[in-house]
């Protein structure tokens, strides 16, 4: 039969783990104060910076490279001049490219030489120069393409009431949208999948730092054999160095779910009011105003203990195979991709599916489940198959790491 555990003792080695990683003031910074700062930051002031550049770069006069000016018909003149774009005039087509490609201007048009003709005849065809990928450019090259969508719808109208017909035929049919998200998914933006991620990234910094001076660092101090000696036992000695981990873990996953709430309470409920209508627009689409409720927070948390458990756990049994923290390190880096591979697959997630099987992974699991908690949509059968199975791998883990520590090969190892 087992011996009993006794918590005195597995309280003590929390303890005396838990202030040596505090003693370490770079600790308290990366535990709790950037988790605290990172995701509102990226989750809410990305947006809303960007939406505000969007709607500053709407409603500013910014320059159009244009070759052919004095061939423009006065009512494109006038669509562009409504879009905000001040018309500069280049020699050459060549040169607008090039006005393009070295951003004198965002974005340019060449107009054919024809244009008055083709128009007449049909089949006219504009020049855009503008670089994909450049948001600035794209943004810009959109306010063209409306200009120059006006002015064609402009010549169809002219030309259907001069035959005697109403411009409405060309639209027998119209198509309209209904967004059918919740509020939470429509809230959450195309940004969503960062918060899961943040949280599993910060739970497993949060919690290597004890873990590597809790196993390898008392190693390579010969601290080690010292605990040994002492009436605690090798078991409470896990119990103990794996509390200390899940603490730090956990506390640096706490905050980061602090920001999440702040940033979505107040920060997006704020600002994104202060926006115009397409600034808005466009911080919304990116998550600019996060939907907190106190239900989500709970599940976030509880899913949070877990995963930091888990983490924990590994952090635990695989650092004490090293003989000093540089070792350690070395193999706590790929536990990295291990979070940040599923992580980032969450934002193709509807292209995959959402399949049940995908609750029975662990690790992404728990990441799909935060996804899902930010979205608004969390069904009780995900939750229970996703801390059931949490759970199951924290366990067997916790014996690998108890099994491992009995090894004197294993903690005698220099």
């Amino acid at each position: 039969m087992a011996p009993k555990l006794r918590l005195r003792w597995i309280a003590e080695v929390w303890r005396k783990e838990l202030l040596s990683t505090l003693r370490d003031r770079r600790a308290i910074v990366s535990n709790l104060l950037i988790p605290l700062l990172v995701l509102p930051v990226m989750m809410l002031g990305l947006p809303l910076l960007l939406g505000g550049l969007f709607e500053r770069e709407q409603e500013t006069q910014t320059d159009l490279a244009i070759h052919g000016e004095s061939l423009l018909p006065d009512a494109l003149a006038e669509q562009l001049a409504r879009q905000n774009l001040r018309l500069v005039a280049y020699p050459s087509e060549a040169d607008v490219g090039l006005a393009v490609r070295g951003d004198e201007a965002p974005v340019g048009l060449v107009v054919p030489d024809d244009l008055a003709a083709a128009v007449r005849d049909g089949g006219a065809a504009l020049t855009l120069y503008t670089k994909v990928g450049n948001l600035r450019s794209e943004v810009n090259a959109g306010k063209v393409r409306a200009a120059v969508e006006g002015y064609r719808q402009g010549i169809v109208a002219d030309r259907l009431r001069a035959a005697g017909l109403d411009p409405a035929v060309l639209r027998p049919v119209t198509l309209q949208s209904v967004d059918a998200s919740s509020e939470a998914e429509r809230s959450s933006g195309q940004l969503s999948w960062l918060i899961p991620f943040f949280i599993a990234i910060w739970t497993l910094t949060g919690g290597q730092m004890t873990a590597l001076d809790a196993t390898a660092g008392e190693k390579e101090r010969g601290t080690l054999e010292a605990l040994l000696v002492t009436p605690i036992r090798r078991s409470e000695v896990v119990l103990g160095k794996f509390l200390a981990t899940l603490t730090t873990g956990l506390s640096a996953a706490t905050m980061a779910i602090v920001g999440y709430v702040l940033g979505g309470a107040i920060v997006g409920g704020w600002l994104v009011g202060r926006l115009g209508d397409e600034g808005a627009e466009m911080a919304l689409a990116m998550g600019g105003a996060l939907d907190v409720t106190f239900e989500g927070v709970v599940l976030l948390l509880a899913s949070s203990v877990l995963l930091s458990g888990l983490i924990a756990a590994i952090l635990i049994a695989v650092t004490m195979f090293a003989r000093s923290i540089k070792e350690a390190q070395s193999y706590v880096a790929p536990m990295s991709f291990v979070l940040i591979l599923p992580a980032v697959g969450l934002q193709f997630i509807d292209l995959i599916g959402r399949s049940d099987d995908l609750y029975w992974i662990p690790i992404f699991n728990v990441l799909l489940l935060m996804d899902d908690v930010v979205k608004g949509n969390a069904e009780p059968a995900a939750i229970g198959i996703t801390w059931l199975v949490m759970v199951a791998a924290l366990v067997a883990v916790l014996v690998f790491a108890h099994r491992t520590f009995q090894r004197d090969d294993v903690i005698f190892r220099s």
